[in-house]
Order: structure tokens, then C-alpha cells, then sequence
């Protein structure tokens, strides 16, 4: 992954060339404004891929906080959700 810095007056000239550079050769654009990072430029792809990787990480994360609940039985996670077990009719369903 190679990566750039582009000052925003530049972007403005060279917009073309510096979105080719991100799509082309998959590079990172960093982009600043007054010296300072204000954005970052990357093609569509690497975005897609970093909110796959994010989601996939998000999901790990979630099922290892749920891995250190305690199991407790399905009936009593009924009863504390409100919801009909399965002998018992759902006081919404048609009479």
C-alpha cells in the first residue's frame, strides 16, 4: 500500500490524477488542510474491504463479551423477554 499527502488547493488542481493514483496503484491519500490531516482519500474497494474487516472484528468482539455470560436456561430467557414458550399462545396471534 503506498500512500500520499495532498494539501487541499492541490486535490483542487490535480483532482483527476490524485483519485487515478487511489484507484490505480490502491494507495491511501492523505489529505490536508492549513499543514494539518483533514481527510483521507482511498478507492472504493479498500473502503469496502476496511468496513468488511471492521464489521468481521465488530462481530468477534460481540461474541467474545457473550462467551464470558452466564448460560442460564431458554425458558428463563423467555420469561424475562415476556414471550410466549411454546405451549403457551401469543397474545397478539389471531383467536
Amino acid at each position: 500500500m503506498t500512500t500520499e499527502t495532498v494539501s487541499v488547493s492541490d486535490l483542487r488542481r490535480r483532482t483527476t490524477d490524485v483519485v487515478q493514483v487511489a484507484q490505480c496503484e490502491d494507495a491511501v491519500i492523505y489529505i490536508t488542510q492549513h499543514g494539518r490531516p483533514a481527510a483521507a482519500l482511498m478507492s472504493y474497494e479498500r473502503y469496502e474491504s476496511l468496513l468488511s474487516q471492521l464489521e468481521d472484528l465488530s462481530d468477534l468482539a460481540a461474541l467474545q463479551a457473550a462467551a464470558d455470560e452466564p448460560a442460564r436456561p431458554y425458558e428463563e430467557f423467555l420469561a424475562e423477554v415476556s414471550f410466549p414458550g411454546p405451549d403457551q399462545q401469543c397474545p397478539l396471534a389471531p383467536r
